[in-house]
């Protein structure tokens, strides 16, 4: 009858591959920068139509942004 030894170095679970998780990382990133994107155009064409309808409307615009030119 013959038994099987089994060392330490044969129950350590592998890790996980690291570049299947930095492809992971890097397809969210992507995905959020998509988002941001679509969201900074959905917000630039609402205040163009806005600053179309009411000229006026631009002032707020402006201030934003010299704050965030200032802004440090």
């Amino acid at each position: 009858m013959t038994t099987l030894s089994t060392t330490p170095a044969d129950l350590i679970v592998p890790a996980p591959d690291e570049a299947a998780a930095s492809h992971q990382k890097s397809k969210k990133r992507k995905t959020r920068r998509r988002v941001a994107k679509a969201l900074a155009y959905l917000s630039l064409a609402v205040t163009a139509v806005l600053v179309l309808a009411e000229p006026w409307l631009l002032l707020p615009l402006i201030t934003f942004m010299v704050a965030l030119s200032l802004w440090d």
